[in-house]
């Protein structure tokens, strides 16, 4: 199997020069030229999971301004790199307590830097900030809309939020989406909305 060549893809990611493939064949990532599409680099360096930076099983990336995130599903956690396959830092650890993983999957960076992390095995999304602190999680198995059954993407969206507005309720204002996929149950696709409290005129 040559350096270009990808065995076992996990996800990709396109931006405006590059294609990044997760590959668990080499545990790593590999990268490509996006107009030619030759094989530039991969990393990490390492292959070994356990040293700092190494992954057991990488499957989703994210590309966020010069940093790359990738979820480790065997190593409960994900791994930051620079675009230039620099380790980072890592986001959270195997556990059952708040910003720990059983089975991370999709994730993705809002235009603030948050960090949006789904779990499949427990069935919700934690959000991060970018020093990997944990802020918040929802979802949670399957009870009803809003619940998740096996999520396994999620994607933050600002380019449709008119269609969504009506659904908020005045006091708030809605800054993004964010669509999550399921693999099981009746809500294939679930949408959410990140929403603030608008500022209330002075005198009331």
């Amino acid at each position: 199997m040559g350096a270009d060549s990808v065995s076992q893809p996990g996800d990709v990611f396109v931006t405006e020069n590059r294609i990044w493939i997760s590959d668990y064949a080499i545990r790593g990532v590999r990268v490509f030229d996006r107009s030619s599409w030759e094989y530039l680099y991969s990393f990490p360096d390492s292959v070994q999971p356990r040293d700092p930076g190494g992954l057991a099983r990488p499957a989703n990336l994210f590309v966020w301004r010069d940093e790359v995130y990738v979820s480790d599903q065997l190593g409960a956690k994900v791994e930051v790199y620079s675009t230039d396959g620099d380790h980072l830092r890592t986001i959270g650890s195997r556990g059952v307590g708040f910003g720990q993983f059983s089975l991370p999957k999709g994730l993705a960076v809002d235009e603030a830097g948050r960090i949006y992390v789904v779990d499949a095995r427990f069935e919700n999304v934690q959000i991060f900030d970018n020093d990997g602190r944990l802020l918040t999680f929802f979802g949670g198995p399957y009870r009803g809309p809003g619940y998740m059954s096996l999520p396994a993407k999620v994607t933050v969206d600002y380019a449709h939020l008119d269609y969504f507005r009506p659904y908020v309720h005045p006091q708030f204002e809605l800054e993004h989406l964010i669509f999550v996929t399921n693999q099981s149950g009746p809500d294939r696709i679930s949408v959410y909305g990140f929403v603030r409290a608008r500022e209330r005129p002075a005198g009331n």
